[in-house]
């Protein structure tokens, strides 16, 4: 487990005079605003890290320092994932509301970042040497780290979706809060790929199906009508899910 105690200031930002000026004698704002412009990207992935895992030790910037991982992770792309998931993790029990709610973020963002960039996720992002042969006992094993790396990288390896659902189910019977947060991430990217199934079979016209059929589409047509309605039923379910969510905001 990667959880030293102290954490030193990191050299790359500590020779940034105007920085430094703003983290030791600026206002909450102006601390906040700098560091959040540090979590959009430009930066050593490493240092950057550090230096967030530096302020969650001090009171005053604890909950900012969060809020700038969630950040990070939803804006970077390359980074060393264990030098921060134990925090993410242990961070879904804090007593403060803004920090569990940043951690969830984060966990989530491993999946699927909610910022758009040409340069998507891979498990090579993660930079975290692991092996196929480390997935059984991975997955085996009732740590959360272990746990989710193994997800991660089940979920960014070719697989096929029936036998992914299978081991999220095995893993979400363990109720470990912070594997249920990846798993529930990893079945919502699945679900919004249904809905853009969805989505582009509705685009499809009455005369071209029936023109593609004409033209040898037949055995591909029974997967339509056989998988189509049950595809619709989970969007529904879905979406009632999404609604109900909505009204606990307001």
């Amino acid at each position: 487990m990667n959880n030293p105690n102290t954490y030193d200031f990191p050299e790359e930002f500590a020779e940034n005079d105007e920085l430094m000026q703003i983290l030791e004698n600026g206002t909450i704002k102006e601390k906040e605003h700098a560091l959040l412009n540090i979590a959009l990207g430009g930066h050593n992935s490493e240092d950057v890290l550090d230096l967030f895992l530096y302020y969650t030790a001090d009171p005053e910037l604890e909950a900012i320092a969060f809020m700038c991982i969630d950040k990070f992770l939803e804006n970077y792309r390359h980074y060393p994932l264990t030098k921060i998931l134990w925090l993410l993790i242990d961070g879904l029990t804090n007593a403060q509301e803004s920090i569990r709610y940043h951690c969830q973020g984060g966990l989530d963002n491993l999946v699927s970042p909610t910022k758009l960039k040409e340069e998507t996720l891979s498990f090579e992002s993660f930079q975290i040497d692991f092996k196929y042969d480390n997935l059984a006992p991975y997955l085996a094993s009732d740590s959360a780290e272990e746990i989710i790396i193994a997800l991660l990288y089940l979920f960014y390896h070719p697989h096929k979706d029936e036998e992914l659902f299978k081991i999220v189910d095995e893993q979400l019977a363990k109720n470990i809060t912070a594997v249920n947060c990846i798993a529930g991430a990893i079945i919502d990217a699945k679900l919004s790929d249904i809905l853009e199934m969805i989505n582009a079979v509705g685009e499809l016209s009455l005369v071209s199906y029936n023109h593609a059929k004409a033209s040898g589409l037949k055995s591909k047509a029974s997967w339509v009508y056989d998988r189509f309605d049950s595809m619709r039923e989970l969007a529904r379910e879905h979406m009632k899910v999404m609604l109900a969510e909505r009204q606990e905001v307001k």
